[in-house]
């Protein structure tokens, strides 16, 4: 026999069961939809950190659904890899129809699993920095920024930014952990190493390419500038110039034309006095780019057979010393005039030795 009170009873239990059936399923629904909604935005930033460009991404609760008109398979599997690894993502779907597509998995509704905090999941690597070096001089010095992956790197670029660029450096080069070690790194260092001074210059260099610029004293200067870069390892192009050398005044080219270098009585090497006249020349040969024409002169008597050689010793003592602090042999014309246009009569011993002389004009 049934017991009539208790029908009440059971019957408001199963109705209470519906209904609370019913608020576990929408629940359910409305944290699906908002996982969805705060994990777009994230695998959206993931992927533009990514540089990733032209992928749509859209989420049905934690699953995500990838598509790219135009893009490769290989594009839009790499999109897939970067929108997995956002945190909170079950598995991401390449799909050319989000509206359309199913999951992956064995039923149509995937049921949902626990999933571990924040802390206990494996932290997401974040995309590897490129390392990137930019040098620029100014009226305040020179300033170096970029990324690079270690401290080591940073300080052996600011040692040689100095020396080649001047002095004082702003070193502001950012130090990364996830920077990328790239061999062209330390082929810059190498390289600006071996590099002349330059004046004025920049430098922007990354693993696409280096360029550099700014203005070298010789093209000596520029040369070995170009054969540096020349081993970076990376597309390289040298836009340094040689400077200009300044032109001589009036009254530097009549000093320079007025040296004259004398020579005892069959003596053919330059003498301490010599020295010191030409080494008051050299810096204004040194600075400019003139050609010099140096002449050589004996007094009488003097053998006939010797006259032209024995000048042409002297002339080319002269051209030696001037070769040997740094004048290029090749801005020297060398000649021996023998005992022509005298400047004092060779009848006393005074005269022969102010004859037996080397003389200097800028040609």
């Amino acid at each position: 026999m049934v017991d009539q009170k208790s029908v009440p009873r059971k019957v408001g239990t199963a109705v209470a069961g519906v209904l609370l059936g019913g608020t576990l399923v929408a629940g359910s629904l409305v944290g699906q939809n908002t996982a969805g909604n705060s994990l777009e935005p994230k695998a959206t930033a993931a992927l533009q950190q990514a540089g990733i460009t032209g992928v749509d991404v859209s989420f049905k609760g934690r699953e995500a659904y990838i598509s790219g008109a135009g893009k490769s398979q290989d594009e839009l599997a790499q999109a897939q890899k970067v929108v997995e690894s956002v945190y909170g993502v079950r598995w991401a779907k390449v799909t050319g129809d989000n509206s359309t597509a199913t999951a992956p998995t064995q039923s149509s509704t995937p049921t949902e699993t626990p999933t571990a905090s924040p802390t206990a999941s494996p932290s997401v690597t974040a995309p590897v920095v490129q390392p990137t070096v930019n040098i620029a001089s100014s009226a305040n010095g020179v300033a170096l920024t970029g990324t690079v992956a270690s401290q080591a790197d940073a300080d052996a670029l600011a040692a040689q930014a100095e020396r080649v660029f001047g002095s004082p450096v702003t070193n502001q080069l950012k130090v990364d952990p996830t920077c990328a070690q790239q061999p062209w790194v330390g082929n810059l260092v190498t390289a600006l190493g071996a590099s002349p001074a330059i004046t004025g210059g920049s430098l922007t260099a990354s693993g696409s390419g280096a360029s550099i610029g700014g203005t070298v004293a010789t093209d000596a200067d520029l040369s070995s500038l170009q054969t540096a870069f020349g081993a970076l390892g990376i597309p390289a192009t040298v836009g340094a110039t040689v400077a200009t050398p300044p032109a001589l005044t009036a009254a530097e080219i009549a000093q320079v034309n007025g040296t004259v270098v004398n020579f005892g009585y069959g003596a053919y090497t330059v003498d301490a006095t010599g020295k010191q006249s030409l080494d008051a020349i050299i810096p204004l040969l040194a600075k400019s780019t003139v050609n010099v024409t140096i002449d050589g002169y004996v007094s009488l008597p003097h053998p006939d057979a010797q006259q032209i050689p024995d000048s042409q010793r002297r002339a080319q003592a002269v051209a030696d010393y001037l070769i040997a602090n740094g004048i290029d042999a090749s801005r020297l014309t060398v000649q021996g005039l023998g005992a022509t246009n005298p400047v004092a009569s060779n009848d006393t011993s005074a005269g022969q030795t102010a004859n037996q002389r080397a003389t200097l004009t800028i040609s």
